[in-house]
């Protein structure tokens, strides 16, 4: 091989003369080429890699929108789903604190006796019945159950419910199952369901309002809105500023000790059903009644026992103790039938009382903005909608409306 300088022209390559300005070209092209090809080779992985970069967060987004699918799914399931046979137990026994073991040979009939079953029921109701049987009265740091044999039937039903969200979730998914029914936001009674463990923050939530069992007359809208009608607000319109506030302040004013009553009628039915102060201490009182209300032996001997009118004596007093009822003093050291009454009209009157505390401190700072915004508009309608507004806000407290229901589903780590 012969070689020029590398200024030369001609280079020779065993035997072949070969120009170099060829060779440059040559090889500048070579590059390009292989750049153009790697480029190629970059889009042509960039599309085939495409499909698995997207279907991560494909994934995700179809994960969440099971999980929801689920969710809702479940809830509503729970709520319409029926149910064959659901047994339960209420029994005065757990009343005198009387256990008897699975065992025994008196457990049989004591199921036969007191044993009940229902059929055909929805979940929806089987909660709102639980919530309604399981009603507790707090205060002072204690707790009073207002239906006393309740107790087996809670557990019946709170097991079922756990049964069968069980069954649905299979594994998959852990839950949390909440139900709350408190008939008077401003008064410290109401009952609840929790199942399952504290949710983590990415939880999702699907909540939902169920219709409770008749217990007493609903608290009246109209009874809060006759307080500050539109005659009211009319002249509130015609009149000066300061006439103006003054007359809404003493109206809204009313609708709170309106609302106070409402609330404290229901509370007082809820405490002493008229059903059953009148079986208790009515001269037609059923034994077997007073046996299944009170757990007062049908065969009492009169010295060992204790009568219906003390056992309901024993309730009250536990009743006494969460800090809101009347003073002892009004009353005899046995509260009789002819009592009664005047027990009734005197709880209501001092519920009506801390209700009315309440909702004063509830809504003192909303009222007054209220006043003052109605008093600055020109219009009937625009008073109307903010009256509307604050009525229905006060209302709420002493009829929420239903139970909530509140569901929670997370993957398990």
């Amino acid at each position: 091989m012969k070689n020029t300088d590398n200024s030369g022209k001609i280079q020779t390559f065993n035997g072949t003369k070969v120009n170099a300005e060829d060779i440059r070209e040559s090889s500048a092209y070579s590059t390009v080429f292989d750049a153009l090809f790697l480029l190629v080779l970059i889009s042509l992985s960039g599309i085939i890699l495409m499909p698995s970069l997207q279907a991560d967060e494909q994934y995700a987004v179809a994960s969440y929108v099971t999980s929801s699918e689920l969710d809702t799914y479940l809830l509503e399931s729970l709520l319409s789903c029926k149910l064959e046979d659901f047994e339960y137990e209420i029994s005065p026994l757990s009343v005198v604190n009387v256990s008897v073991p699975k065992n025994s040979i008196v457990a049989d009939p004591a199921h036969t006796l007191f044993g009940k079953e229902l059929k055909h029921r929805t979940f929806a109701d089987l909660t709102a019945e639980y919530l309604a049987i399981s009603l507790r009265l707090q205060g002072k740091g204690s707790s009073v159950p207002l239906n006393p044999l309740s107790e087996g039937y809670s557990d019946q039903a709170s097991e079922t419910i756990t049964a069968y969200l069980d069954r649905k979730a299979a594994g998959r998914f852990s839950y949390r199952f909440e139900a709350y029914w408190y008939p008077l936001e401003a008064f410290p009674m109401g009952s609840e369901l929790i199942i399952g463990e504290e949710p983590p923050v990415d939880a999702i939530r699907q909540s939902a309002k169920i219709s409770m069992p008749l217990y007493a007359a609903a608290p009246s809208r109209d009874s809060l809105l006759a307080c500050v009608n539109d005659s009211v607000l009319e002249a509130s319109l015609n009149a000066s500023d300061g006439e103006a506030s003054a007359a809404l302040f003493q109206a809204f004013n009313a609708s709170l000790d309106a609302a106070a009553l409402e609330g404290a009628e229901t509370a007082a039915e809820l405490l002493f059903p008229s059903d059953y102060s009148g079986s208790v201490f009515g001269e037609e009182a059923d034994e077997s009644f007073e046996t299944l209300l009170y757990g007062v032996s049908e065969y009492s001997d009169g010295e060992n026992s204790s009568s219906t009118e003390e056992e309901f004596n024993a309730y009250l007093y536990d009743l006494f103790n969460t800090g809101f009822a009347p003073n002892f003093e009004n009353f005899s050291e046995n509260i009789s039938t002819a009592e009664l009454s005047q027990l009734e009209v005197l709880l209501v009157d001092h519920i009506r009382a801390d209700i009315r505390t309440e909702l004063e401190a509830e809504f003192s700072g909303e009222i007054n903005e209220t006043v003052y915004a109605v008093a600055e508009v020109k219009d009937l309608s625009e008073a109307r909608v903010l009256r509307d507004s604050q009525i229905d806000a006060i209302y709420r407290q002493i009829n929420p409306g239903g139970a909530r229901i509140v569901l929670y589903l997370w993957k398990p780590y």
